[in-house]
């Protein structure tokens, strides 16, 4: 089901104005449809626990100078990779398949630490946005990255994941931010990129990295500089 902006503004008990202000903050999952912005109620049901989780942390509505900075998920991708034929078991098992493996690229993480965050987080509500794809992330960080990372990982096969659509998943992005208001802004433009067909054909269709990010840094000079 997808809610508008005067829905939203209902939703949130919040002003149109408001929800125009985090559109272009880019810190609410959304996307265009008819020229319109639309907002997919399943993501924002997750978003709500995300940003609940943050909010003495975060100020989901306030600028500030670090967020000046740009944001891009085809450079993050680059740095965090793309992540092939991680085996299947259970959610925790492939979870800490996908992070061992992300930990060649990113010495840093704590990867007993962070499954521990991560499963916290999938205990409240699946991580599942629909299409096959999940985001896992921990219900609030504990620790964080000198540099922003987006990691993306490719299952053998799909698994269940409680996705609200029903759907097994096969492919999941693991956010790793410089800091919580930096999380909840990679992983709305990241939804919203996901909403494009051609982002969503190559991301499934396990294209090439480099493909995939050159069709990334496109789609986010098409969207993002309209906002």
């Amino acid at each position: 089901m997808n809610l508008t902006v005067k829905d939203m503004a209902e939703f949130l008990n919040v002003s149109e104005k408001t929800i125009y202000r985090m559109i272009q903050n880019e810190t609410i999952p959304c996307f265009k449809a008819g020229g319109q912005w639309r907002f997919d109620k399943n993501e924002i049901t997750s978003w709500i626990e995300d940003t609940r989780a943050f909010s003495k942390k975060v100020s989901i509505d306030e600028p500030s100078l670090e967020d000046e900075e740009i944001i891009s998920v085809g450079e993050f991708i680059q740095r965090g990779g793309v992540h092939y034929d991680i085996a299947v078991d259970t959610k925790k098992a492939v979870i800490l398949s996908c992070l061992e493996r992300i930990k060649e690229r990113i010495p840093v993480l704590d990867t007993q630490k962070l499954l521990a965050l991560i499963m916290e987080r999938e205990a409240l509500c699946s991580t599942a946005v629909g299409h096959g794809i999940a985001l896992p992330h921990p219900k609030s960080f504990k620790t964080f990255t000198d540099i922003s990372y987006v990691a993306l990982c490719h299952l053998e096969r799909p698994m269940p994941f409680g996705a609200l659509d029903k759907e097994d998943v096969n492919t999941l992005f693991f956010i790793f931010p410089r800091s919580e208001r930096r999380f909840l802004r990679i992983q709305a433009m990241l939804l919203r990129l996901l909403k494009d067909d051609e982002v969503l054909h190559n991301v499934k269709q396990l294209s090439h990295p480099d493909t995939l990010c050159k069709i990334l840094f496109k789609k986010e000079a098409e969207i993002f500089n309209k906002c």
